[in-house]
């Protein structure tokens, strides 16, 4: 062979290699979702001036839009990218000039995207068959037969929708894995410049939706949710800055009650609200009032001391503090605030602060010198013998199993011991310390989870077993724990949360347990994650969490079975008065009714 022609076909060998490389990463790969590029850097759409049509046109779309979110099969497979497909529809939504026309703009587009309706498959069978079978919550789903508020053509496209049920939603918005818990990982992550209205108002409807559909708690939110929607739009249009724009879905997110929702972003808007500075101390509310329960250097009289009752940071009322934080910040009930605002409430904009308080009953102004990170406790938390030897102290917070069994060791021959779930407990304490105080398997609580074929739906699941010989039935643990004879006190406050309270439920099954304190936060269930547009993220509580007989918890707390409360003169005293009544209870004589 010529050394010419060799060269020409080595040539051709690389060209056709070349020209099939191009081909192949220029070729439409994965998601039909993930290939829809038009608004990945923003939607173009700007509303100079809300008009009330439109405002009820948006709120229209948001329903819609998130009802065919979670049921379209193809939404749900990942063929289309619901978030571009909003975008392209909302110009013509805002240029409506009647409800009857929105209507038709909204079915026309809808139209577009047609379905098969079919019996549910096997997999989706198997589901629906559970949820009738255990009970639980079903969609409140009245409203897409409301022809008034929809018209004919889009109320029908809905309810044909209603009737599908899909199972497979590995690609979807809100995926599942095999313990049925939702993420919503596959959201996809977007910029959103101040003057971007469909990107803000994408925010607002992905989070609102993902709470109307895969919360348990949506029929007890502070604030009627579809209200809240209401209310929503405009304020998330009006917004011109990224902070604004945060606070308005912070003050949406509040409207939940949900404590388990906490915004994170780049700039920790709601954390640095008042400044990011901290004052070097940890505070209580007693008596309705916020007081220093700790500081760094309590012998001076010019600086905080323990018992202080603060007033005023930087001429701001605390309880004016407590007013606006609440607006952004999910309280499940007026006052519990404890856990909620640890690191907002008292912040200053500035390394030096005057902060106003009442001591010993007369007013002071200080100027106290601030710390760019929060105070860090010297208190001793350790689990220990108290009393004598008589009584142990249990701090939740163990770091391993065998710590809590060597702890357990020591107690076994004590008259009482205490379990403090004023702090958050180690994932096991709840399994491996029924062991030792119930004597035999008990159902502590009832939980509701996501249907994963049914958005909105939820059912009911009793798995909520704690006690002696339940880790060997499960094939944990095949260890014999010796049994305690000695009382069980439970402390509890408003700083007691999701696990916190999850795990009381679980040891109040202790023959004769006691649990003192106040009600607890009212957030249980566990965290599920949310992303939103500008790097933003958000947490939902993702299960219902009930007592054993279906009562709520939810926002109201647990309620303990006998009242006590810090006081501010305990506080300056430095004294624990949980503790106190707790020592009081075991070494007391008398059983406790």
């Amino acid at each position: 062979m010529k050394k010419g022609t060799l060269s020409t076909i080595i040539c051709g060998v690389i060209v056709l290699v070349s020209f099939i490389t191009i081909l192949f990463f220029a070729a439409p790969r994965g998601l039909g979702r993930d290939r829809d590029n038009e608004f990945r850097s923003g939607s173009g759409i700007e509303i100079s001036q809300l008009s009330d049509l439109q405002s009820e046109s948006l709120y229209k779309l948001c329903k819609v839009w998130g009802y065919a979110k979670y049921r379209h099969p193809s939404v749900i497979d990942g063929s289309l990218n619901w978030d571009a497909e909003l975008f392209r529809v909302m110009p013509d939504v805002l240029a409506a000039g009647s409800p009857d026309e929105a209507n038709t703009v909204l079915y026309l587009w809808l139209s577009q995207f047609p379905f098969t309706t079919a019996e549910p498959g096997s997999t989706a069978r198997l589901w629906l068959d559970l949820q009738e079978e255990a009970g639980g919550i079903s969609a409140d789903a009245v409203w897409i037969s409301d022809t008034d508020l929809l018209g004919e053509a889009l109320s029908g496209y809905l309810t044909d929708l209603s009737q599908v049920y899909t199972a497979d939603r590995g690609d979807s918005y809100a995926s599942f894995d095999i313990t049925a818990k939702v993420s919503f990982d596959n959201e996809q992550s977007l910029p959103c410049s101040p003057e971007d209205d469909g990107v803000k108002l994408l925010a607002l409807f992905r989070f609102w939706n993902i709470y109307e559909y895969y919360s348990p708690n949506v029929s007890i939110t502070k604030s009627d949710w579809d209200e809240a929607l209401k209310q929503g739009i405009p304020k998330i249009v009006q917004t011109d800055t990224y902070r604004d724009y945060v606070l308005a879905l912070a003050e949406t997110a509040a409207l939940t009650g949900d404590a388990h929702i906490a915004v994170r972003d780049q700039e920790d808007t709601i954390d640095n609200y008042y400044g990011s500075y901290f004052l070097p101390c940890r505070f209580q509310t007693a008596e309705g009032q916020v007081v220093v329960s700790e500081t760094s250097d309590s012998e001076s009289t010019d600086s905080l001391q323990r018992g202080d009752v603060i007033t005023a940071v930087n001429g701001i009322p605390i309880d004016e503090r407590i007013e606006t934080l609440s607006r952004y910040i999910a309280v499940p009930e007026d006052g519990k605030i404890g856990s909620l605002m640890d690191s907002s409430l008292l912040k200053s904009d500035q390394d030096k602060a005057r902060v106003d308080v009442i001591r010993n009953g007369a007013p002071l102004s200080l100027t106290v010198k601030c710390s760019e990170s929060s105070f860090r406790s010297t208190e001793n938390l350790s689990s220990r013998l108290i009393s004598d030897g008589r009584i142990g102290y249990l701090n939740p917070t163990v770091s391993s199993e065998n710590e809590l069994k060597q702890i357990m060791s020591k107690f076994q021959d004590t008259e009482g011991i205490i379990v403090d779930l004023r702090y958050y407990p180690s994932n096991f304490i709840r399994r491996l310390l029924g062991e030792y105080l119930i004597p035999e398997p008990a159902q502590f609580a009832t939980m509701s989870l996501p249907n994963p074929v049914a958005p909105g739906s939820f059912y009911f699941n009793d798995n909520c077993i704690s006690g002696s010989g339940y880790l060997r039935s499960t094939g944990e643990d095949d260890t014999e724990y010796p049994l305690y004879q000695g009382r069980t006190v439970i402390l509890m406050d408003d700083t007691s949360a999701s696990r916190s309270e999850f795990t009381i439920m679980a040891l109040r099954q202790t023959p004769g347990a006691v649990v003192v304190g106040s009600p607890s936060l009212g957030t249980d269930g566990d965290v599920v994650d949310v992303s939103l547009p500008g790097q933003i993220s958000f947490s939902i509580s993702g299960l219902g969490v009930y007592t054993p007989d279906g009562g709520q918890t939810q926002r109201i707390g647990l309620t303990p079975d006998i009242e006590c409360r810090p006081t501010v003169e305990g506080i300056r005293e430095g004294r624990d008065e949980l503790v106190e009544k707790a020592v009081e209870i075991i070494l007391s004589d008398e059983e406790v009714e």
